[in-house]
């Protein structure tokens, strides 16, 4: 028999709420676990658009669900008020009823109201629900499928733009260190990125326009090589007369001894991160000597944050973050390749995420965000704003008073504890 949800003419309907409220009604619903659904909703929260508060919300909606009425003819209601929401994300009210609102809009879960508004739920004997009123995520269920493939799109996408912007910086700087080569051709390569930086749209396509460029590069280097060949081929019988012994040795090796002082001192970590840092416009426009001053602050922040924090720390400390996000961080390029999905995951605006990298380097920023998700996933009551929690240890860290090492020793062996129970 199929089941009827109401809902109160207190509330001004959507064509959302609407789809939600069908959807709950729907009776062969698939089977899934508590905690499957719950890291596949995490996961498409970037998706569904579910961010901030709202994304704290729904994590307490489904701690609060049994596991028993993800499976069969169960229905995953939560009972709990408005007020009780309030008081554990430490907002309004209002704000909650909003963050309610995004959720059954974005439909995974729909209203069921009783008449009077209460929010409750009876069980009989077996621990089924005979009576419940409050947040129904039976809609979850019936897009259970559609759900994961949609996340598993998202990934695939996100993953080929990270590639493809990896791709512009690359096939950049390839193209401007021939210039040095070729002083005759840096002028018209150097104008040609740089028209494909800025009149090109997509990564993607900036990325394949940069790559055809730089094979015309490889050729004209090509062609050169083998004039120079032919060239030497036809000096069999002459004398060379070229002194292969520099006349001032001594000044030759001094230069080269300061030069090899100059590179042991800079080479910290910090060129690295300049890797990481630069954008293709740097590489085509030739910024570096206008950023030395300030990669060299971030560069030592960020050597501070990270002079304890080894991967592998990371890896062990953040194995939620890990599961969450569908990464294994063996390496740094793991942690750095994931830093989107987490800024999404923990609500963290664009603008922050920037501001953050721009001030302790992309390294120390990813590991502080992997964290700071970390935490906010055992815990969602102990961060009532992650993305505030996350601007705070930047802050910390820009101060010398961070000690990531001690949180994520901390997380790694309250997950150890945790396993053997």
């Amino acid at each position: 028999m199929t089941e009827a949800t109401a809902i109160a003419s207190f509330r001004r309907v959507s064509p959302a709420i609407l789809a939600s409220a069908r959807m709950a009604m729907a009776n062969d619903i698939p089977d899934t676990s508590k905690s499957e659904i719950s890291l596949l909703l995490k996961k498409a929260a970037p998706i569904l658009g579910i961010d901030g508060t709202t994304y704290h919300v729904l994590d307490i909606l489904l701690g609060l669900s049994r596991g028993d009425d993800w499976k069969g003819a169960g229905r995953p209601i939560v009972a709990i008020s408005n007020a009780k929401l309030a008081e554990y994300t430490l907002r309004s009210e209002r704000t909650v009823t909003r963050c309610l609102r995004r959720i059954v809009e974005a439909g995974i879960a729909s209203y069921r109201d009783s008449p009077t508004g209460r929010r409750f739920v009876y069980r009989d004997n077996d621990g089924m629900v005979a009576s419940g009123f409050g947040l129904d995520f039976t809609p979850a269920r019936v897009r259970l499928a559609e759900i994961r493939e949609s996340v598993d799109n998202y990934q695939r996408e996100l993953k080929a733009t990270q590639d493809a912007r990896r791709a512009v910086t690359r096939f950049s700087r390839a193209i401007i260190d021939a210039c040095e080569a070729f002083p005759e051709k840096a002028d018209s390569w150097r104008s040609a990125a740089q028209a494909i930086i800025e009149t090109v749209a997509g990564r993607a396509e900036q990325a394949s326009e940069l790559e055809s460029l730089h094979a015309k590069v490889l050729e004209y280097a090509e062609d050169r090589f083998n004039e120079h060949n032919m060239s030497s081929a036809g000096d069999i019988g002459v004398t060379s007369i070229i002194n292969t012994t520099p006349k001032h040795l001594s000044e030759s090796n001094e230069r080269t001894r300061s030069n090899e002082r100059d590179i042991n001192l800079t080479n910290d970590g910090s060129a690295v991160e300049m890797a990481y840092e630069n954008k293709p416009q740097a590489a085509v426009g030739d910024m570096q000597s206008r950023l030395r001053q300030t990669e060299k602050t971030v560069g030592d922040i960020q050597g501070a944050v990270l002079a304890a924090v080894p991967v592998g720390l990371l890896q062990v400390g953040c194995r939620a973050a890990q599961e969450c996000v569908g990464v294994e961080f063996d390496g740094w390029s793991d942690v750095v390749g994931a830093a989107e999905m987490m800024r999404r995951m923990i609500g963290l605006s664009e603008a922050a995420w920037v501001d953050g990298v721009g001030r302790v380097g992309r390294y120390a920023a990813s590991a502080i965000l992997a964290t700071v998700l970390e935490k906010s996933l055992r815990d969602p009551e102990l961060i009532a704003k992650p993305g505030g929690y996350f601007r705070a240890m930047v802050d910390r860290a820009v101060d010398g008073s961070l000690h990531l090492s001690k949180s994520l020793y901390g997380l790694a062996e309250s997950g150890i504890n945790t396993r053997d129970k």
